[in-house]
């Protein structure tokens, strides 16, 4: 019996690191959605303490955030203030632990809000400049190529989040919840 080999091929059409990163960010993406799989609506937006993180308040903090990055502070755009509301971006305020409940809709709904920041990303990093293009910021200096590893790091850190938010509400407290 072989030993199993693991690799991660650069996304065609980017320049490296941009390609690996970017393979990066989706293999771990896929990774936690896989493992999230389709939880109940009522699932989505539990929250095991008031005003704490729920499965749908992840994600749209997740989505957000992504935006954020990639969009307005590396290439200088402006979020969509439609979209900024659908992330309940001025409402969630993660360092404060204000985590209101998102709204009550089918896992779908978020994988599609994820889904259109996903595609966004990937075609805005085509116009990314070098990786080693410094930007500050008012937590400091970053390169572009931290940028995108921050995305990478933010994104399976609350994927993660999200899967075992699942888990204590469906496995630990069982599935009657008080939803």
């Amino acid at each position: 019996m072989s030993e199993p080999f693991y690799d991660i091929a650069p996304l065609p059409g980017y320049p490296e690191p941009y390609g690996t990163l970017l393979a990066t960010l989706q293999s771990a993406s896929l990774d936690w959605r896989e493992e999230l799989g389709e939880p109940d609506p009522k699932h989505i937006v539990w929250q095991p303490v008031p005003n704490g993180h729920s499965i749908g308040g992840v994600l749209l903090h997740i989505a957000e955030v992504e935006a954020y990055w990639v969009e307005e502070f590396c290439l200088g755009r402006t979020i969509d203030p439609e979209e900024a509301k659908l992330h309940m971006s001025a409402d969630i305020n993660q360092y404060e632990g204000t985590w209101p409940t998102p709204p009550e809709e089918p896992i779908a709904f978020y994988y599609d809000l994820l889904y259109n920041v996903r595609g966004r990303t990937l075609e805005s990093v085509k116009s990314f400049e070098p990786a080693d293009t410094v930007k500050a910021s008012k937590w400091g200096t970053m390169t572009l190529r931290w940028v995108l590893a921050h995305v990478i790091e933010h994104d399976a850190y609350h994927g993660g989040q999200a899967v075992l938010l699942n888990e204590i509400g469906t496995r630990m407290l069982g599935s009657e919840l008080a939803w």
